[in-house]
């Protein structure tokens, strides 16, 4: 082999390993949460939206926080925890968070680039309450909050919140998405039935 052949080999070696580092990235992308279960709205709203997750987070809370009927558990957090639903990638849960609206149809349409009628900021919380029930070892509480604003001016314009619960057992993915659906549901069934918002 040339010396030549050599760096040519040597090259395309390289390029076939970025590809395929390339390739075992893209795989690792997962969505958060899987976002079409979903029944569509009753009403659509007759504005676009661009959707923008501004926090996203995992706490535990102290052992039967959430019997409460108070749903603020900010005060109850004994501890933040590692992202028990993949992933706490604000641009991971914006992508699924347009595909649930998407498919629900809360909006005339989501806009992922270039500009919108309202500007929908998310935070996205989820609580975790080693609870002191016998029949379940721990209690899900998914906290969405979400603000509509006018993205010429950044003015706030609507608040709304949406709160999903669910037993299951520990690290049970199962029952934290179907606690983030109720508070998906919850949130966006408010805003839908919100006649305030058709005098924008």
């Amino acid at each position: 082999m040339t010396s030549g052949s050599k760096v040519l080999a040597s090259i395309a070696k390289t390029l076939g390993s970025a590809a395929l580092m390339l390739v075992l990235l893209a795989g690792c992308h997962r969505a958060p949460f899987d976002p079409t279960p979903v029944v569509p709205a009753s009403s659509t709203l007759p504005y676009s939206a661009k959707v923008k997750v501004s926090e996203v987070g995992t706490f535990e809370v102290e052992p039967g926080a959430s019997m409460g009927a108070d749903p603020q558990l900010q005060s109850r957090v004994s501890r933040t925890t590692a992202p028990l639903l993949s992933t706490n990638d604000p641009t991971d849960w914006e992508r699924a968070t347009v595909t649930y609206l998407t498919t629900r149809k809360t909006f005339r349409s989501v806009v992922q680039e270039g500009p919108a009628d309202l500007d929908l900021t998310l935070r996205i919380n989820m609580y975790v309450d080693p609870s002191v029930a016998s029949d379940f070892s721990h209690i899900y509480l998914a906290v969405t909050d979400a603000t509509l604003s006018d993205p010429r001016t950044g003015r706030s314009l609507m608040r709304y919140s949406g709160f999903g619960k669910m037993p299951g057992e520990k690290k049970d993915k199962g029952a934290m998405e179907r606690a983030l659906h109720i508070a998906f549901r919850d949130l966006f069934s408010k805003m839908e039935s919100d006649k305030r918002l058709l005098t924008l």
